[in-house]
């Protein structure tokens, strides 16, 4: 072998090794793994893949990646006062219930939720109120309005049943984990207005409930 290769092959071996070494620096830095009770969404080369548990590969210049958060996300809805639902016998209720729920641990539902609400915002527990407290809410009425006020109160099981049948599936990507009620209990009748339709027919079914409790006293 001639002498004046030698050097040559040094260099070429020495490019070789630091090729190498910066390949293995790349995937290193590129490997993102993500916290528990989130996931990766990353998109761009070879389309979109989630890393979920085991981790996923990010090169820059070639792939956009985003969090997004999958940890139990409560909601409090309360109506009373002036607020309050409405029962089958025009009495009205305050309540209390609050909703938990998560985005499902699939690919597809991981999807449906980034590209409906935004990975940012799941990270966001008032956004996602946001996002939900009308339907819930219309939910909460549309069921008590099914029930008298002492089947509200004395029947909170098929109350909380009604409300998950009613909410349905359609969530974004996201599952009603569960549902619980906090408080049932009557609307002080300071609150109803006479001069309402509604309230004056809830008015008068007080006033009947409570001369009948007093003459059995």
């Amino acid at each position: 072998m001639s002498e004046n290769l030698i050097p040559f092959m040094g260099i070429a071996i020495g490019l070789i090794i630091l090729i190498i070494l910066f390949n293995f620096i790349i995937l290193i830095i590129s490997y993102k793994k993500p916290k528990q009770g989130q996931a990766i969404i990353r998109s761009g080369l070879k389309g979109v893949r989630i890393g979920l548990y085991r981790g996923i590969y990010v090169i820059p210049l070639f792939h956009k990646m985003e969090y997004i958060d999958l940890t139990l996300k409560k909601i409090n809805i309360e109506h009373k006062e002036n607020q309050s639902v409405i029962c089958k016998d025009f009495i009205r209720a305050d309540i209390k219930v609050n909703f938990h729920l998560s985005i499902s641990n699939t690919p597809d539902d991981i999807l449906r939720t980034s590209t409906l609400i935004g990975c940012e915002k799941t990270f966001d527990e008032t956004k996602i109120k946001d996002i939900f407290l009308t339907k819930f809410s219309e939910v909460l009425k549309t069921i008590a309005f099914t029930f008298e006020y002492g089947e509200l109160h004395n029947k909170k099981t098929q109350f909380r049943d009604e409300i998950i049948i009613l909410i349905g599936t359609d969530l974004y990507g996201y599952v009603l984990e569960d549902v619980i009620i906090e408080y049932i209990k009557q609307t002080p009748i300071t609150f109803l207005n006479p001069n309402d339709v509604l309230d004056s027919k809830g008015i008068k079914k007080i006033k009947e409930l409570t001369e009948i409790k007093n003459f059995k006293n």
